[in-house]
């Protein structure tokens, strides 16, 4: 099933299944994306890559997975929330729209290698820095990894891309370089 129909199928879902104040929100997503299910549907997948810890849905199956994500959540609010709230950044992704210099940077290297797979990351990445679960020099360490990263993978056309569990894994140390050093 094509990326439009499956996009206007999870529509169809979220109207019978969502009360209508999440509907609504749903709606906003629809208005940042300006109505182009096909780009929707590329970021339902990428969201999905995220609440399924890596595991990258198959284009076919976006939908399926989607509701099946849906439903093991027991706050269908918070999933609606957060489905809204990295939907932003996403565009911001896309249409590389950011003040922030160093993201800008990363953007850009990821969008110019067509790197579109760290887009779950970088998602996740900014969320913990606008919701100060990490630090800006983490941050901005781990941006300066995933720009290396991609530039060295395409230079050398290496096939063998960083997954999602690296990715956090790599945060990880990060902070906890950061953290002894504060300690120091």
């Amino acid at each position: 099933m094509d990326y439009i129909l499956q996009a206007e199928k999870l529509y169809k879902f979220f109207e019978f299944n969502l009360e209508l104040e999440k509907m609504q929100k749903t709606l906003k997503i629809k208005k940042l994306f300006n109505n182009d299910l096909n780009l929707i549907c590329c970021y339902i997948k990428d969201f999905l890559t995220l609440e399924n810890n890596g595991q990258i849905t198959e284009d076919n199956n976006i939908y399926n997975d989607f509701v099946l994500c849906f439903e093991k959540h027991k706050d269908k609010n918070k999933f609606i929330d957060r489905l809204l709230e990295y939907s932003q950044y996403y565009i911001t992704l896309v249409f590389e729209d950011t003040k922030d210099k160093v993201l800008l940077n990363t953007i850009a290297s990821v969008n110019s290698c067509f790197n579109m797979e760290y887009y779950p990351f970088l998602m996740e990445l900014m969320d913990k820095y606008i919701n100060k679960k990490i630090d800006g020099i983490s941050y901005a360490l781990m941006l300066q990894f995933i720009t290396d990263t991609v530039f060295e993978n395409f230079e050398k056309q290496n096939e063998n891309k960083i997954n999602l569990t690296k990715l956090r894994n790599k945060l990880s140390t990060i902070i906890s370089l950061q953290k002894k050093r504060i300690a120091i």
